[in-house]
Protein backbone atom coordinates (compact mmCIF):
# COMPACT_ATOMS: atom_id res chain seq x y z
CA UNK A 1 0.00 0.00 0.00
CA UNK A 2 2.74 2.28 1.16
CA UNK A 3 4.48 1.39 -2.29
CA UNK A 4 1.29 2.39 -4.68
CA UNK A 5 1.19 5.58 -2.76
CA UNK A 6 5.10 6.29 -3.18
CA UNK A 7 4.32 5.52 -6.53
CA UNK A 8 1.53 7.92 -6.86
CA UNK A 9 3.12 10.49 -5.16
CA UNK A 10 6.11 9.73 -7.48
CA UNK A 11 3.58 10.61 -10.63
CA UNK A 12 2.33 13.80 -9.59
CA UNK A 13 5.52 14.73 -8.61
CA UNK A 14 6.96 14.44 -12.29
CA UNK A 15 3.72 15.86 -13.59
CA UNK A 16 3.77 18.80 -11.66
CA UNK A 17 7.81 19.22 -12.63
CA UNK A 18 6.83 18.59 -16.61
CA UNK A 19 4.04 21.15 -16.65
CA UNK A 20 6.07 23.42 -14.99
CA UNK A 21 8.81 23.02 -17.48
CA UNK A 22 6.20 23.58 -20.18
CA UNK A 23 4.98 26.50 -18.73
CA UNK A 24 7.89 28.12 -18.38
CA UNK A 25 9.36 26.82 -21.96
CA UNK A 26 6.05 28.39 -23.55
CA UNK A 27 5.76 31.40 -20.94
CA UNK A 28 9.68 33.04 -21.41
CA UNK A 29 9.90 33.61 -25.07
CA UNK A 30 6.70 35.81 -24.35
CA UNK A 31 7.77 37.50 -21.81
CA UNK A 32 10.78 39.14 -23.70
CA UNK A 33 9.66 41.83 -25.90
CA UNK A 34 12.00 41.52 -29.08
CA UNK A 35 10.56 38.20 -29.59
CA UNK A 36 6.97 39.77 -29.77
CA UNK A 37 5.14 39.52 -32.97
CA UNK A 38 1.75 41.22 -34.01
CA UNK A 39 -0.45 38.96 -35.50
CA UNK A 40 -3.42 41.24 -35.93
CA UNK A 41 -5.26 41.65 -39.20
CA UNK A 42 -4.73 45.36 -40.92
CA UNK A 43 -7.25 47.54 -40.44
CA UNK A 44 -9.26 49.51 -42.86
CA UNK A 45 -9.05 52.91 -40.74
CA UNK A 46 -5.33 52.63 -40.58
CA UNK A 47 -5.11 52.49 -44.54
CA UNK A 48 -7.83 55.23 -45.11
CA UNK A 49 -6.18 57.64 -42.51
CA UNK A 50 -2.51 57.10 -44.68
CA UNK A 51 -4.52 57.65 -47.94
CA UNK A 52 -6.01 61.09 -46.12
CA UNK A 53 -2.51 62.09 -44.99
CA UNK A 54 -0.71 61.20 -48.02
CA UNK A 55 -3.07 63.49 -50.14
CA UNK A 56 -2.75 66.43 -47.74
CA UNK A 57 1.19 67.17 -47.77
CA UNK A 58 2.11 69.37 -49.94
CA UNK A 59 3.06 68.21 -52.94
CA UNK A 60 0.80 65.12 -52.80
CA UNK A 61 2.46 61.65 -52.05
CA UNK A 62 -0.43 60.27 -54.75
CA UNK A 63 1.75 56.59 -55.49
CA UNK A 64 1.78 56.29 -51.58
CA UNK A 65 -2.34 57.77 -51.26
CA UNK A 66 -3.04 54.63 -54.04
CA UNK A 67 -1.60 52.08 -52.52
CA UNK A 68 -2.91 52.76 -49.04
CA UNK A 69 -6.39 53.50 -50.77
CA UNK A 70 -5.94 50.13 -52.20
CA UNK A 71 -5.75 48.48 -49.50
CA UNK A 72 -8.60 50.20 -47.70
CA UNK A 73 -10.95 48.92 -50.82
CA UNK A 74 -9.67 45.36 -50.43
CA UNK A 75 -10.93 45.78 -46.91
CA UNK A 76 -14.28 47.78 -47.69
CA UNK A 77 -15.13 47.11 -51.50
CA UNK A 78 -18.00 49.27 -51.15
CA UNK A 79 -16.53 52.40 -49.25
CA UNK A 80 -17.65 55.51 -51.68
CA UNK A 81 -15.03 57.93 -49.95
CA UNK A 82 -12.15 55.56 -50.83
CA UNK A 83 -13.91 55.21 -54.34
CA UNK A 84 -13.97 58.83 -54.77
CA UNK A 85 -10.44 59.84 -53.23
CA UNK A 86 -8.61 56.77 -55.93
CA UNK A 87 -11.10 59.44 -58.54
CA UNK A 88 -9.28 62.38 -57.57
CA UNK A 89 -5.93 60.60 -57.52
CA UNK A 90 -6.44 59.59 -61.10
CA UNK A 91 -8.12 63.09 -61.86
CA UNK A 92 -4.27 64.49 -60.51
CA UNK A 93 -2.08 62.13 -62.61
CA UNK A 94 -4.67 62.95 -65.64
CA UNK A 95 -5.87 59.32 -65.85
CA UNK A 96 -9.12 60.11 -66.80
CA UNK A 97 -10.60 56.58 -67.85
CA UNK A 98 -9.27 55.73 -64.08
CA UNK A 99 -11.16 58.69 -62.83
CA UNK A 100 -14.53 58.30 -64.49
CA UNK A 101 -14.27 54.52 -63.14
CA UNK A 102 -13.53 55.01 -59.90
CA UNK A 103 -15.97 57.94 -59.98
CA UNK A 104 -18.78 55.62 -60.90
CA UNK A 105 -17.67 53.51 -58.32
CA UNK A 106 -18.59 55.59 -56.02
CA UNK A 107 -21.81 56.09 -56.65
CA UNK A 108 -22.17 52.10 -56.53
CA UNK A 109 -21.09 52.48 -52.93
CA UNK A 110 -23.46 54.98 -52.13
CA UNK A 111 -25.74 56.75 -54.73
CA UNK A 112 -26.90 59.19 -52.43
CA UNK A 113 -24.18 58.45 -49.91
CA UNK A 114 -24.42 61.45 -47.06
CA UNK A 115 -20.72 61.34 -46.06
CA UNK A 116 -19.66 62.09 -49.52
CA UNK A 117 -22.39 63.87 -51.47
CA UNK A 118 -20.57 67.63 -50.87
CA UNK A 119 -17.34 66.55 -51.92
CA UNK A 120 -18.34 64.36 -54.55
CA UNK A 121 -21.27 66.71 -56.39
CA UNK A 122 -17.99 69.15 -56.23
CA UNK A 123 -15.84 66.89 -57.46
CA UNK A 124 -18.24 66.14 -60.34
CA UNK A 125 -19.09 69.21 -61.24
CA UNK A 126 -15.94 70.61 -61.35
CA UNK A 127 -15.25 68.27 -64.24
CA UNK A 128 -19.09 68.45 -65.64
CA UNK A 129 -17.65 68.46 -69.24
CA UNK A 130 -15.67 65.07 -68.69
CA UNK A 131 -18.33 62.94 -67.37
CA UNK A 132 -19.98 60.56 -69.43
CA UNK A 133 -23.87 61.39 -69.74
CA UNK A 134 -24.52 58.66 -67.35
CA UNK A 135 -22.47 60.07 -64.26
CA UNK A 136 -24.07 63.19 -65.37
CA UNK A 137 -27.45 61.74 -64.39
CA UNK A 138 -26.46 60.13 -61.24
CA UNK A 139 -24.84 63.66 -59.88
CA UNK A 140 -27.96 65.56 -61.06
CA UNK A 141 -29.91 62.85 -59.40
CA UNK A 142 -27.72 63.46 -56.16
CA UNK A 143 -27.83 67.24 -56.26
CA UNK A 144 -31.78 66.86 -56.39
CA UNK A 145 -32.07 64.87 -53.22
CA UNK A 146 -29.58 66.49 -51.79
CA UNK A 147 -31.41 69.91 -52.48
CA UNK A 148 -34.53 68.33 -50.72
CA UNK A 149 -32.79 66.76 -47.79
CA UNK A 150 -29.22 69.60 -47.16
CA UNK A 151 -30.41 72.92 -49.15
CA UNK A 152 -27.59 74.60 -47.24
CA UNK A 153 -25.02 72.31 -48.12
CA UNK A 154 -26.38 72.01 -52.07
CA UNK A 155 -25.97 75.94 -51.74
CA UNK A 156 -21.66 75.82 -50.86
CA UNK A 157 -21.68 73.25 -53.54
CA UNK A 158 -23.11 75.89 -56.02
CA UNK A 159 -20.76 78.17 -54.49
CA UNK A 160 -17.78 76.80 -55.34
CA UNK A 161 -18.07 75.02 -58.35
CA UNK A 162 -15.43 76.36 -60.60
CA UNK A 163 -16.03 74.75 -63.58
CA UNK A 164 -18.51 77.03 -66.00
CA UNK A 165 -20.47 73.99 -67.30
CA UNK A 166 -21.14 72.30 -64.32
CA UNK A 167 -21.88 75.61 -62.64
CA UNK A 168 -24.39 75.86 -65.40
CA UNK A 169 -25.70 72.25 -64.86
CA UNK A 170 -25.94 73.19 -61.15
CA UNK A 171 -28.57 75.85 -62.02
CA UNK A 172 -30.29 74.27 -64.91
CA UNK A 173 -30.96 71.30 -62.38
CA UNK A 174 -35.09 71.44 -61.29
CA UNK A 175 -35.59 72.08 -57.55
CA UNK A 176 -37.83 69.46 -56.54
CA UNK A 177 -41.12 70.62 -54.85
CA UNK A 178 -41.76 69.17 -51.65
CA UNK A 179 -45.05 68.13 -50.73
CA UNK A 180 -46.38 70.56 -47.86
CA UNK A 181 -49.44 67.65 -48.15
CA UNK A 182 -49.64 65.45 -45.49
CA UNK A 183 -49.83 61.78 -46.62
CA UNK A 184 -53.83 60.59 -47.17
CA UNK A 185 -55.19 63.95 -47.71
Amino acid sequence: MQRTRAIRLGLVVCLGVVTLIAGLGLALPLSQPATWTLNLPPLAAVSEARAVAATVKTPPELARARSENRRTLLQKPLDASAWLRLAWIADQESQEAEMLDALDRSYVAAPHGPEVTEWRLRFAFDRWARLTPELRRQAREELVVAQVTRPQMTGRVRDLVRDPAGRLAINLTPSPTVNSRSPGT
